[in-house]
């Protein structure tokens, strides 16, 4: 197969100027390992303060494929705030998409088992075309084929409403959108609004065994709403095991580790069921999730896949 880059330059570049709105921001199997970058209302929503990382390897074996590297970092402090700092690299092809969100959440309660949080972000975006990975170049000189290099700020915004045992989130981590061409190229990368709705629960089967069904739903303009259906078994607050299916584009398996309560191991595989699987039929992700602070002691359920 000929490199995913090549392909992408056809694309993009085949009927001269073009506009895409399609999903543009990256996307993981582990979205509630770190939520609150999809939701700054999830800033401070434990007792407790957590660093992570989590890097997806997409499309294995296809040169120029998706990959995607995140690290962060979330605490709550006093007066039911909560704060987060994260750090995105996501590289597809010749184009680098960086990405650091600042989150603030503030929680208050609505009953005796239900609050309400509501949350802001301040991004700071860099993308990148390397016009240089591009192969079999006719014309170098090229007005469509120079590099782009552009900064944009934003802000976005979020609301959660949980419990011990349930959660329901909507947001819009960037809420402008931009349109940018550089210099005398055609070429025009887009900034567009990406709206995400997202509940789970959690179900006590037994003393020991906990069942945590969610769904995700991902809307942006020009592409089809996405759902991502998961249902994971937790064992012992120690073992979760369990399936994502991304409606109509993936199935994967999850599993996660807990050893001495704060260090936090994920895995999660993906077979893509699109016409994708005719070159690559894996994806992989790893995250390390580790807790901090003497709060992780206290007999708190937090709602999330791997607590």
């Amino acid at each position: 197969m000929k490199k995913l880059n090549n392909i992408l330059l056809v694309i993009i570049l085949a009927f001269g100027s073009i506009s895409v709105h399609a999903q543009q921001d990256p996307m993981y199997n582990q979205y509630i390992f770190n939520a609150y970058t999809i939701n700054p209302a999830e800033a401070g929503i434990r007792t407790y303060g957590t660093a992570s990382f989590l890097h997806r390897w997409q499309w294995v074996g296809i040169n120029g494929a998706p990959t995607t590297t995140a690290m962060g970092v979330e605490t709550s402090v006093r007066d039911n705030w909560g704060f987060g700092l994260n750090a995105i690299n996501d590289k597809i092809g010749p184009e680098t998409n960086q990405t650091i969100n600042l989150s603030v959440g503030h929680h208050i309660s609505l009953t005796d088992k239900y609050k309400l949080a509501a949350g802001l972000n301040a991004v700071a975006n860099q993308r990148r075309l390397n016009a240089n990975s591009f192969d079999n170049v006719w014309d170098p000189d090229d007005p469509d084929l120079q590099s782009l290099n552009i900064f944009r700020p934003n802000l976005g915004a979020g609301l959660l409403v949980y419990s011990d045992h349930f959660f329901l989130g909507v947001s819009m981590p960037r809420l402008a959108q931009y349109k940018t061409t550089v210099g005398e190229t055609n070429l025009a990368l887009d900034q567009v609004r990406h709206l995400f709705i997202y509940s789970g629960r959690i179900f006590d089967l037994t003393e020991k065994l906990k069942l945590k069904p969610s769904v995700l739903m991902k809307a942006v303009s020009g592409a089809p709403v996405e759902f991502d259906l998961n249902g994971v078994l937790s064992i012992a607050n120690l073992i979760d095991t369990g399936i994502n299916y991304r409606v109509g584009d993936g199935l994967g398996m999850l599993l996660g580790v807990t050893v001495k309560e704060r260090l936090i191991f994920n895995y999660a595989y993906e077979i893509p069921l699109t016409l994708i699987r005719n070159n690559s039929r894996q994806t992989h992700e790893v995250g390390v999730r580790y807790r901090f602070g003497k709060a992780h002691l206290e007999n708190v359920q937090s709602p999330r896949f791997f607590n």
